[in-house]
């Protein structure tokens, strides 16, 4: 009797890969926004991410000399990765029988796991903004968005000075629907539709998405959770690296297979080892909204 062994998944754990990794580039939205650090390995067990305060420039008068100086000081943020995986059993069945539905259905169950856990954990940095536009079952508008710019553009020196640009945008599509219906009211001939621009009204006529306002581009994510309250926390924030939101990666993550032969099956592996969080709170600014769904 024939006995399948680890190797006979030769073609088939490649497979698995490929669609895991397509699932992965193909979802992300938080991971693609963030500052992405990878740390080396043997640098030890954290990632430091220190930034400098500010000094006071103080008046001179003619011929005396300065006796005031100032003192350089730095803070440090910390990131410490942690492991995160999952795991699926092939049958040996499933192999013989070559299912490839089945084998591709394997990839793309491991990468939407993992790829769901990353952008849920980032999105939840949301909430640790300093300020924060909107309130429980509060209409998402306009308004927020040009506040939030706002808001990031005049941070205070002594809390970090004004974020840096690009700004963008991340909220759940429920709530996205409501900036949706600013642009296409009822009655095109009044209300909201007449008071801006028809090209970008006729972009989410056609398109059904608002893709940027105020200078930001606008994302949706369904991995932003709603609360039992119907309630959203999206944000904006300043994007991309030396950005407000970080994702430190030790270990990208990979699949590995185990046979046990006891089940008869193959045990799928996937690990990999990141931490989440914001370099500067300030630099993000909450936006929370209803997200009742849509009726």
């Amino acid at each position: 009797m024939a006995t399948t062994a680890t190797s006979s998944l030769g073609d088939t754990i490649p497979t698995i890969i490929e669609e895991a990794r397509f699932t992965e580039q193909y979802k992300e939205v938080l991971s693609n926004l963030c500052w992405r650090i990878t740390k080396g390995v043997k640098r030890g067990s954290t990632v430091n991410l220190p930034y400098w305060g500010v000094v006071t420039a103080n008046s001179l008068t003619e011929g005396i000399d300065m006796v005031n100086p100032q003192t350089m000081e730095d803070t440090n943020v910390k990131f410490t990765p942690t492991e995160v995986g999952c795991q699926i059993l092939i049958t040996d069945n499933t192999v013989e029988d070559d299912q490839e539905d089945v084998i591709r259905a394997a990839g793309r169950i491991l990468g939407d796991a993992m790829v769901s856990k990353r952008e849920q954990d980032l999105a939840g940095q949301l909430d640790d903004a300093t300020n924060s536009m909107g309130g429980a079952g509060t209409v998402s508008t306009l308004g927020h968005y040009a506040a939030a710019w706002a808001d990031l553009s005049g941070v205070s020196l002594a809390n970090g000075g004004p974020a840096p640009k690009p700004y963008v945008a991340v909220h759940h599509p429920f709530v996205l629907l409501d900036m949706v219906d600013v642009f296409t009211p009822t009655l095109p001939a009044s209300g909201a539709l007449a008071a801006v621009g028809s090209g970008i009204a006729e972009e989410v006529l056609q398109n059904y998405t608002v893709g940027r306002v105020f200078g930001m581009n606008i994302y949706e994510s369904a991995n932003i959770s709603i609360d039992s309250d119907d309630d959203a926390k999206g944000g904006v924030f300043a994007a991309g690296r030396g950005g407000a939101l970080v994702l430190a990666t030790a270990r990208e993550w990979s699949v590995k297979d185990e046979y046990d032969g006891s089940m008869r099956a193959t045990e799928l592996n996937v690990v990999g080892r990141y931490a989440v969080g914001e370099y500067l709170p300030g630099w993000i600014v909450e936006l929370w909204n209803d997200a009742s769904a849509p009726a």
